[in-house]
């Protein structure tokens, strides 16, 4: 941000002049480009404004009231910032005539009472202003650099904004032309999106083809100044169009043969293995013999950081993959290694994409692995990915910011009992269980918003490990101490009890659901 006039006057330098504001005090918060010395009568033609003019007046001294009131008025038609008149060589006070014309005109007139050169106020005030300048300069750098980078990582619009918020620590909010809600970060849902975009502290238009496409919103909480936040997203809005215009490219011919291919196989059409040589040929896909694939979906804001996160997996794997959206997900099949885990494998590769990514708002849900022969198997791994991703999307909302910034990555096998409970149990049979299990743990979760039931369910879940645990909830150990010890006397026994493993962990399963 600028420095403005009130702020210059304040350095210690400028102090020493014992300065007095006799004209204009309401015009102080004007930002100085540069401070000036001149005793020179003409010297309003020469600056180009945001000065702050520094004189002794002796240019004034043989001029009558009228060639004095001119003097002002050209300085303030040239857009100065202010003028400072040094008393004791020209004038032992202020002329009237200057006071009142700068009154009139709206320009700060100050008078210096004692006697400081002028090469040392101009000397720390423009030193400061260059500073301020090198700063911005620096900001901008590194904001268009970190833009950059998230559109070569392929991180969407989601990664853009991510950026963005990190920059300028605050929510940020994108929506079409039309005022539907695109994409945010920062917020917890749609309903704090909006209250965002009505309390706005900046915004910038998204123009793409000449075309306002959309408008980009920051919210309140940013420490970056006014001018920062706004040049920030600008910048931003800028990257946003970019990225707009590189995912609105119509699909190749195997992309579409790709998408035609996987959305039969959800359908439940899959084509004979004769047809499905020739489709997955069409589509570039061929995985080769005796190798098994994994189904993937994918739950992101749009298309192209999905595609990017399973392409860069494939590539980590050293295989290749069939991808396409179909319908709310990009689904894929992704040839893994030929020994070891297979699913294991895909899910540390997507996990490690993740991390480089940092594509925020993504969820990859991971079907088991099946044979490359026999479509059959492959319509079964990815509707066992879908059925992963609509369980872990129920538990962790859809969309939600999320500690951290990397993908989240599930997989069926992971989430085995809670498919199998979902799909199978009676819904009043199950409520009745859980009550009987956890129903303390439940009851007092409600009545102090406590987490104390998925405490349990990590604990379980990381094989009793306080320190696996602690690091999944974002606690200290100390911390998780205590709730387990809140846990063990709500419930009466110890939840570490190897016994009493299966019942509780099928218990905190069904309460999340």
């Amino acid at each position: 941000m600028a420095l403005t006039l009130a702020e210059l006057l304040a350095f210690d330098v400028v102090r020493d002049a014992r300065p007095e504001v006799l004209a204009g005090k309401r015009a102080l918060d004007r930002p100085v480009r540069w401070v000036h010395s001149s005793e020179i009568y003409e010297i309003g033609p020469l600056l180009s404004g945001g000065e702050l003019l520094l004189t002794t007046g002796l240019g004034l001294a043989g001029s009558d009231a009228g060639a004095r009131r001119h003097y002002v008025r050209e300085l303030a038609d040239r857009g100065v910032s202010g003028l400072a008149v040094e008393l004791g060589r020209s004038f032992p006070d202020v002329p009237a005539e200057l006071v009142d014309e700068a009154e009139r005109c709206g320009l700060p007139l100050v008078v210096l009472r004692a006697v400081v050169p002028f090469i040392r106020m101009c000397e720390a005030a423009n030193t400061a202003i260059v500073d301020e300048g090198a700063r911005r300069l620096r900001l901008g750098d590194r904001v268009t650099r970190a833009l950059n980078e998230a559109l070569i990582a392929g991180a969407g619009v989601a990664g853009l904004l991510r950026t963005a918020a990190d920059v300028t620590g605050a929510p940020v909010v994108l929506t079409t032309a039309s005022g539907a809600l695109v994409a945010s970060y920062g917020v917890p849902d749609d309903h704090a999106a909006w209250t965002t975009v009505d309390d706005a502290v900046a915004d910038a238009e998204v123009i793409v083809h000449g075309r306002v496409w959309g408008r980009l919103v920051a919210g309140v909480g940013s420490p970056l100044a006014p001018e920062d936040l706004a040049s920030t997203v600008e910048r931003t809005a800028t990257a946003l169009a970019v990225e707009i215009l590189r995912t609105g490219d119509p699909p190749t011919d195997r992309e579409r043969h790709a998408a035609a291919l996987l959305a039969d196989l959800v359908a439940g059409g899959g084509p004979a293995p004769a047809e499905a040589a020739v489709r997955t040929g069409l589509a570039g896909f061929r995985p080769p013999p005796g190798r098994r694939l994994v189904g993937v979906a994918v739950d992101a804001p749009e298309t192209r950081p999905a595609v990017t996160l399973i392409d860069q997996a494939a590539r980590l794997l050293g295989t290749s993959a069939l991808r396409a959206r179909v319908r709310e997900s990009v689904l894929a099949l992704v040839v893994t290694p030929d020994s070891g885990d297979p699913v294991g494998a895909a899910e540390a590769a997507f996990d490690e994409t993740g991390r480089r990514s940092g594509a925020p708002q993504i969820t990859v849900a991971l079907g088991y692995a099946v044979d490359a022969a026999g479509t059959a198997g492959w319509a079964s791994s990815l509707e066992q990915a879908r059925a992963a991703l609509a369980l872990a999307l129920a538990r962790t909302g859809r969309g939600a910011t999320r500690p951290g910034s990397r993908p989240v990555v599930v997989s069926a096998r992971t989430l085995a009992l809670e498919l199998e409970l979902s799909r199978h149990a009676d819904p009043g049979r199950l409520d009745a269980f859980v009550d009987r299990t956890i129903g303390p743990l439940v009851a007092w979760d409600a009545r102090h918003r406590t987490e104390l039931v998925r405490t349990l369910e990590l604990y379980l879940r990381h094989g009793a490990s306080v320190t696996r645990t602690a690091a999944a909830l974002h606690l200290r150990r100390q911390s998780l101490y205590q709730r387990l010890e809140r846990i063990e006397t709500l419930l009466g026994h110890s939840p570490a009890d190897p016994q009493f493993y299966p019942a509780l962990l099928a218990a905190t399963l069904l309460a999340a659901r």
